[in-house]
């Protein structure tokens, strides 16, 4: 297989970037092959999600993993759809007899409040913060999206920390958001194990469905368009898993309305 010189690597992406990003994603990940798959990957038709496993350096996928499994702030969150788009947080006990559930689980909430917070543990707090610089408060990510898709992306985005118990999930749906392109979903559960459900789901333009387990230290990406739908099976682990960070990633230029701190 043909290996990209270092000037063609450097090139893809800025070198700011590229050096933030070789702190945190494997070597494997930071190639011409895989911007050239991901760049396949966004114009085919119909739709799939796109899959890495091992994508972060495993020092980086165990820290966040402890980091999220310790996280003291988690809270309960349930909705119900509004509309085909928006949903609205309702009690617990109303959900499974909704007949417009959206979405079961935790969530880490606000977020800037729990990195605050006094109960998170310093090297808990500084893992959560350097994976947020990277993933969302700099352009590393968003760089490393852009070079395989060949647009650039919104400094602006969403982001959810979430967690999962026994019967947990989210509901099919399609977060067509104005501006919105793609959502990008890293899994940091070390714990979880094949069979556990919590699977996303992925339906194209020609109702074809997707499955992919959560596995430890994997990244996937969905694109968002109107003919496409997600989900997450319900969970059936032990206690609390499926430990996920979920981003929104809106084109640059276009208005959308999600703030930073978290969809919900």
């Amino acid at each position: 297989m043909h290996t990209p010189t270092t000037e063609a690597v450097t090139a893809a992406m800025p070198a700011d970037s590229l050096a933030r990003a070789r702190r945190f994603v494997d070597e494997r990940h930071l190639t011409g092959e895989t911007w050239a798959a991901m760049g396949e990957w966004y114009t085919a038709e119909p739709g799939r999600p796109f899959i890495l496993r091992d994508f972060l350096r495993p020092q980086w996928a165990e820290a966040m993993h402890t980091a999220m499994r310790d996280l003291p702030v988690w809270s309960r969150c349930a909705t119900a759809y509004i509309n085909a788009r928006d949903s609205v947080e309702i009690p617990e006990t109303d959900w499974a007899d909704h007949p417009h559930r959206a979405a079961r689980h935790f969530v880490a909430r606000p977020l800037s409040e729990a990195l605050q917070s006094e109960r998170v543990a310093p090297e808990q707090r500084r893992t959560l913060e350097q994976f947020l610089a990277f993933a969302v408060l700099t352009n590393t990510l968003r760089d490393w999206i852009a070079a395989g898709v060949g647009f650039e992306l919104e400094p602006r985005t969403s982001i959810e920390l979430a967690a999962y118990s026994s019967g947990d999930r989210i509901r099919r749906h399609q977060d067509l958001f104005p501006g919105r392109v793609m959502a990008v979903n890293f899994y940091l559960d070390a714990d979880y194990v094949p069979g556990s459900g919590g699977r996303l789901g992925f339906r194209n333009e020609a109702g074809h469905d997707e499955l992919a387990d959560p596995l430890f230290n994997t990244l996937s990406i969905i694109p968002v368009r109107e003919e496409c739908w997600h989900w997450v099976e319900p969970f059936e682990g032990t206690g609390t898993g499926r430990y996920t960070v979920s981003i929104g990633q809106h084109l640059l230029g276009r208005p959308h309305e999600a703030p930073w701190e978290s969809d919900q």
